[in-house]
């Protein structure tokens, strides 16, 4: 699962570089009252296009969700829950899926455990009737890294392609981190 970050950038980097099984990239396009969708995008086109240029051949697939109407911000690991079932589903032979949290990230191993009990039930719906793989690893390469180690493993023109900032900020056509969120303060001194 692909974000953009800082995170998944590495994780991808780290995927496609020390492994060589065939590799699925998805990205949910996550539309809500943060408006950071069009920034991840751009960033996500951008990350895509500059990593095959530089490594092995990848699938890459992408989808969104749109939650423009809601006030509350939905829950982003049930959304990537939701949609990892549907990857998993629409990819044959899929037996892990990569997600990039970091043992930094609050309340992580919690967060990831209620995840992966939401992704294997919505499978198991679908392992009823055979299909899929009887079972599906989550699983977390770049777990115990810090923000500065994965900027540090990363050439410096991909670190500049990422995009962390939850609350953007539109200047004309770009985008400017706010500077403020949580995001942001997590990638000061990068």
């Amino acid at each position: 699962m692909f974000s953009g970050g800082l995170d998944s950038t590495a994780m991808l980097v780290k995927l496609l570089a020390q492994d060589h099984d065939e590799l699925r990239v998805h990205h949910i396009r996550m539309i809500n009252r943060e408006d950071r969708a069009d920034a991840e995008q751009s960033a996500v086109e951008r990350i895509v296009a500059w990593c095959r240029e530089h490594y092995r051949p990848f699938r890459y697939s992408e989808s969104g969700l749109d939650f423009a109407e809601l006030e509350a911000i939905p829950i982003d690991y049930l959304s990537i829950a939701f949609v990892a079932c549907q990857v998993a589903i629409d990819t044959p032979r899929c037996d892990r899926i990569a997600v990039a949290a970091l043992t930094r990230d609050t309340d992580i191993e919690n967060r990831s455990a209620r995840q992966r009990r939401v992704f294997d039930t919505l499978y198991e719906c679908y392992r009823a009737p055979k299909l899929g793989e009887p079972e599906v690893q989550w699983i977390y390469p770049v777990y115990h890294s810090t923000k500065a180690e994965l900027a540090a493993a990363l050439p410096p023109a991909l670190v500049e392609l990422t995009w962390s900032c939850r609350r953007p900020v539109r200047e004309a056509e770009q985008w400017r981190p706010c500077g403020a969120c949580k995001a942001c303060l997590a990638r000061q001194g990068i």
